[in-house]
């Protein structure tokens, strides 16, 4: 089968990224561009059209709007992903032989910004769920014991990075993080990659955007949380601890210099489908259609982890002795394509179709599920192996750049990584350069990969 066929291949729920559901959800508008000629709307960065950097042009016009609209300093539209925008702000607040603050569940994209530029991340970990090993909200109580660990007089932090919500949809109240780290002049980077719908619903008892936290510099995926195509995001800036100058030369650093005028539209498009009353009266309907899906699954007795995301269906596989990965091979099988299968949970996304008949869908295939895999006696969580603060023993871009040897992660033990370890859909690393594998953390890896296929007899690159 080539690419372009399976790209027209139908499955009965497609319950993943990106959340406009194969299509049913796009804004209207981008649908009739969509109907044109293949390839009309391919077109460069003509004078009308300008591009995110540019001072005039349409795309300027509408990043400005938006900008005026939430009351920030500025909106910038990115085409390769919140990843690229992520690594912008990052680059923007810190300089090579900084330190930035970010908590164990930073994207994978920040670390790879931190061995590029050879800046030096401290990370928090963060209180995790026995039951489904999840990270939980940050709360200010948990960060101001962070804040104790750190000598600041000592350690120049350039900024601290948070990820709210999470890939599960977990979000905290950032209000009072923000506020933490702004009375010691801390700009803040808020990934809110999987929350960029939360801003326009604050009547839906949802969590409190970022945006409207004060954050200094907020990052939404248009597609993850959004009706936007894939690769779509947005970076908002806010405040004065961050150098605009900086901000948008780090930007010119990493956007392409051919952004495609497709996925333009589609920033545009999925931020103004929002604004619209009548459509935004729509999505949110489907939320409240989502809150109403949970309540129901929990009456028919189906194991599910209450976030603070409604879209995020998240059920507790290990609850009937079967794990994520095995869970989500079967839904897979059956045509449900879910979204993040986990050791000890499976997650599906919603998005913003019309999800009424997925409760029938799932019950059905959930009780074949029950009758047709074999259980486990126990799925175990393992303490986090991670200290509270914690930063790499060898500068991640030394580690990043040294000469390193591939071993066979089982012949691993107290040596220092040279290798990113990121074996799973959420980005998050469980290992970076410069780290020591010590034991704890040797053993606990060695526990995620009884289920994780990509972490079975895996070789891993050592210094």
């Amino acid at each position: 089968m080539s690419i372009s066929s399976f790209l027209t291949k139908k499955f009965l729920k497609s319950l993943f990224f990106p959340a406009h559901n194969r299509g049913a959800a796009l804004p209207k508008k981008l649908v009739k561009l969509l109907k044109n000629p293949p390839g009309y709307w391919d077109l460069p960065e003509l004078p009308e059209l300008g591009s995110p950097l540019s001072q005039n042009g349409l795309i300027a016009k509408s990043q400005k709007e938006f900008s005026e609209k939430f009351k920030t300093k500025g909106c910038f539209f990115g085409v390769n992903g919140a990843s690229g925008l992520i690594q912008s702000a990052v680059i923007a607040m810190a300089n090579p032989g900084e330190t930035l603050l970010m908590p164990r569940n930073v994207h994978v994209s920040v670390i790879k910004t931190c061995a590029m530029q050879n800046i030096l991340p401290i990370f928090f970990d963060l209180e995790s769920s026995s039951e489904t090993g999840h990270y939980k909200p940050l709360t200010k109580t948990w960060l101001e014991s962070v804040f104790k660990k750190i000598n600041f007089n000592e350690k120049k932090i350039a900024g601290v990075i948070f990820v709210s919500p999470s890939y599960q949809g977990y979000a905290s109240d950032l209000e009072p993080l923000i506020n933490l780290c702004h009375q010691k002049k801390l700009p803040v980077l808020v990934d809110e990659a999987h929350g960029s719908y939360f801003l326009f619903c604050e009547k839906l008892n949802l969590p409190k955007s970022a945006l409207l936290s004060n954050a200094d510099l907020v990052v939404h995926s248009l597609h993850k949380s959004l009706n936007g195509l894939t690769q779509t995001a947005a970076l908002w800036y806010k405040g004065n601890l961050v150098n605009e100058h900086n901000l948008i030369r780090s930007i010119n650093l990493l956007q392409t210099t051919s952004p495609s005028s497709l996925l333009l539209s589609s920033c545009e498009e999925s931020i103004r489908d929002w604004l619209n009353k009548k459509n935004l009266s729509k999505y949110q309907e489907r939320i409240l259609e989502a809150k109403s899906i949970y309540k129901r699954l929990i009456q028919k007795n189906i194991p599910l982890i209450e976030t603070q995301d409604p879209l995020k269906i998240v059920v507790n596989t290990s609850k009937v002795g079967i794990d994520g990965f095995t869970a989500d091979n079967f839904f897979y099988k059956n045509g449900l394509i879910a979204e993040l299968p986990e050791m000890m949970t499976l997650t599906f996304c919603l998005g913003f179709a019309n999800q009424k008949d997925f409760i029938i869908l799932f019950e059905k295939l959930w009780n074949e599920l029950l009758l047709n895999s074999k259980r486990l006696k126990s799925l175990e969580v393992l303490k986090s192996p991670f200290e509270l603060v914690q930063a790499p023993e060898i500068e991640i871009g030394i580690a990043w750049r040294s000469k390193t040897r591939t071993i066979p992660f089982s012949q691993s033990l107290n040596k220092i990584s040279g290798d990113i370890i990121c074996p799973y859909p959420p980005g998050i690393p469980l290992l970076v350069p410069g780290e020591k594998i010590d034991a704890d953390r040797f053993n606990w890896i060695k526990n995620q990969s009884l289920c994780n296929k990509d972490l079975v007899n895996f070789n891993i690159r050592v210094l």
